[in-house]
């Protein structure tokens, strides 16, 4: 069951009580609605202290509430969980690893109050989003390399885009380099943005090599564990300060 909580306006308050089903997920998303309408920055509290179970309906809905919440993150500012139980901990750590820029706690029930306080808290709403993504020179025309440096957002994703798919319409074959020196996350509605997904299709079927050089822990876990799905596409990661071993791998260097 699904049940709303005193807060203020700009604030989406639930308390999950008993087994969630569709039916709660899709009220839910009603009331995510009517607040992104009205306020330019919401934070959310959820209390899960006597939650017991998720239907496997509310686990679809739930699915589909997540892509159209990710869509919307840029108004999201903090989230609160309520909890004694660890698993909202392993959950809020992986939401603030992906998205940094949106503030995620969890706070035992005997501190509900303060939880409520923390989510309707606006002083720390996002600040303006800036290029992140810079395309450096290779010796190389088969060889493209970029600069992933902050919080890539969807602003500056079309003109990614139109540089990545010029770039594969002239060769056959191509590497990749990737430096990371500072993932910040994503903004989840460049997942939304047209010429993504055929972008992707044309880099899987011409890209024989990919550096990924800087990339945190827990990303090169990930990386390695998809290998095995892109058979055609030899990726290895490298740590910051082996980039010239990536480089000689691609056989290509930085230009000058």
């Amino acid at each position: 069951m699904l049940q709303q909580v005193s807060a203020p306006d700009h604030v989406i308050a639930l308390s999950l009580d008993g087994k969630l089903t569709g039916e709660g997920i899709q009220e839910y998303q009603s009331i995510f609605q009517n607040k992104l309408q009205k306020h330019p920055q919401i934070g959310i509290y959820v209390d899960l202290t006597t939650l017991s179970d998720i239907s496997a309906n509310a686990l679809i809905e739930g699915a589909k509430a997540d892509m159209e919440l990710f869509s919307h993150l840029g108004q999201l500012n903090r989230c609160a969980f309520v909890s004694d139980k660890e698993w909202p901990q392993t959950l809020a750590s992986f939401l603030q690893q992906l998205f940094p820029m949106l503030e995620v706690r969890v706070f035992p029930s005997s501190q509900s109050q303060e939880a409520l306080k923390w989510a309707a808290d606006t002083s720390g709403a996002p600040a303006s989003k800036e290029t992140s993504i810079r395309f450096l020179p290779t010796t190389k025309d088969t060889v493209l390399a970029f600069e992933v440096d902050g919080v890539m957002s969807s602003e500056e994703m079309p003109g990614v885009i139109r540089k990545l798919e010029d770039f594969f319409a002239g060769q056959s074959k191509v590497r990749l380099l990737n430096r990371m020196t500072h993932f910040g996350g994503f903004d989840p509605s460049i997942l939304m943005q047209s010429g993504l997904f055929s972008m992707k299709l044309s880099a899987m079927e011409k890209v024989e090599r990919y550096a990924i050089v800087g990339a945190p822990g827990w990303m090169r876990k990930i990386i390695d564990s998809m290998n095995p799905f892109f058979p055609d596409i030899d990726m290895r990661t490298f740590p910051a300060d082996r980039e010239k071993e990536a480089w000689a791998w691609l056989e290509a260097q930085l230009a000058e």
